[in-house]
């Protein structure tokens, strides 16, 4: 079995964090993986549902909140898989994506990074994806994210069709992210002068600056 470190930085998400954890354990019980969760001095009952209901995971807790960047930084340094998938705790694991999505990196040498398809609750496509910012991209992206939050319904079909293949892009978000742990380490991790947001669309830059591709499966 190909090794996968899974890293989720936690802040406060006592809402949504058993339920994640939980389809972690049904969707990959038979792979060999480790669980490291960072928790960014949270102030409810994270900790407690974490230690109690995981206790197999590992937590580190921090006293203070480092952000996204850091944390995931600290994550890395104690985890030994072959293969690092950085996973938002409000994500829930759908049938056997991240397995394809690891045999799939496995397989394609010349990819470094990659995402799946992500949708809401209710299975609405979400956008998660996109080429890499300028000015003029990412006041488009403002716009098609307004649109896909108004028209949704109306774009569905649209959104079936365009996104439902493999594609190279320039970024996929960070709140599901497989990267090689040797790249990951080449390029030094994530940028930890952010905080929060764009550090995905920062390090996926810096995948494709090392000649590797980044893959929205």
């Amino acid at each position: 079995m190909l090794n996968l470190s899974i890293v989720l930085v936690n802040y406060n998400g006592s809402e949504f964090i058993y339920n994640c954890l939980v389809s972690i354990q049904e969707k990959l019980s038979s792979y060999c993986c480790e669980v490291i969760i960072v928790d960014n001095d949270s102030s409810d009952d994270s900790i407690n549902i974490i230690r109690n209901n995981f206790p197999e995971f590992k937590l580190i807790y921090s006293q203070e909140n480092l952000g996204f960047s850091r944390a995931n930084n600290l994550a890395v340094t104690q985890a030994n898989g072959q293969y690092l998938l950085f996973l938002n705790t409000d994500t829930i694991l759908v049938d056997d994506s991240i397995k394809l999505l690891l045999e799939y990196l496995n397989q394609n040498k010349d990819v470094g990074a990659a995402g799946t398809r992500i949708v809401f609750s209710d299975f609405r496509y979400q956008l998660s994806f996109g080429r890499l910012p300028n000015i003029l991209i990412e006041f488009m992206d403002k716009i098609r994210y307004g649109l896909n939050n108004k028209l949704h319904s109306f774009l569905t079909n649209f959104y079936n069709c365009q996104y439902s293949k493999v594609q190279e892009v320039g970024w996929v978000t960070g709140a599901c992210l497989m990267m090689r742990s040797d790249v990951f380490e080449k390029i030094g991790g994530f940028d930890e002068s952010f905080f929060m947001y764009f550090e995905d669309k920062d390090i996926c830059k810096r995948v494709k600056e090392l000649g590797y591709k980044v893959i929205y499966y």
